[in-house]
């Protein structure tokens, strides 16, 4: 799993005065991956969404006999394989264009909605039919999987910017919280006592957010 920062970075941000012992290193790293994570469930998104690792990862969908075909974020697919029917016990590879917009292949990598795609911009997250190609729509799966891509999963090469210190700052408010026994109250004398429990601090969701890294409930990737 990816993590989208390092303890490095962390213990700038926290200020550390001293060398941080073996145990509270391990405490930083464990501390970044659940910032990681958290931050990929409030997008909306699967783990590792932020920053595309390695090549050639096969993943597998479901389709619903449409010419297009949504999908998650990611670059560089070098393969579309689809079952021939139901019953098929094997993956027919469509043809690969030579480049995403030879139409010379299946299928048409692109990003936004079928009915108003974009063309040339990454992370994919729509696979639309080719006209010139062999096949009109994708095969009706019925809930099972029908369709195998192999590609780079994830937005990008390197973490975004923004989603690298949302993630520090994230694991920076967890590690002081644990400093003060892991207390998530406060209170004044106008207010009294204030509860505050949240999955991520309300900074740093409405900056995913305000940030447009939260996917809608539907569509999109």
């Amino acid at each position: 799993m990816a993590n989208y920062a390092t303890t490095d970075q962390l213990i700038i941000r926290v200020n550390m005065l001293t060398a941080p012992t073996a145990d509270q290193l391990t405490m930083l790293e464990e501390l970044i991956e659940a910032a990681s994570r958290a931050i990929d469930s409030a997008c909306r998104r699967g783990e590792n969404a932020f920053e595309a690792v390695g090549a050639g990862v096969a993943k597998y969908f479901t389709a619903f006999g449409e010419a297009f075909l949504r999908i998650p974020s990611c670059s560089t697919i070098t393969e579309v394989a689809v079952k021939a029917s139901l019953t098929a016990t094997s993956y027919t590879a469509w043809v690969t264009p030579t480049t995403p917009m030879a139409g010379d292949g299946d299928w048409i990598p692109c990003r936004g909605e079928a009915g108003d795609p974009s063309f040339d911009t990454e992370p994919y997250n729509l696979l639309i039919i080719d006209l010139n190609g062999d096949y009109s729509v994708f095969l009706d799966g019925d809930g099972a999987p029908v369709v195998k891509i192999t590609a780079s999963w994830g937005t990008e090469t390197g973490v975004p910017a923004e989603i690298r210190e949302f993630t520090l700052m994230q694991a920076a408010l967890w590690a002081k919280s644990y400093e003060g026994s892991g207390a998530d109250e406060t209170g004044s004398i106008d207010f009294g006592r204030i509860t505050i429990r949240r999955a991520l601090s309300k900074q740093v969701r409405d900056g995913l957010v305000d940030g447009g890294w939260v996917l809608p409930l539907y569509g999109g990737a």
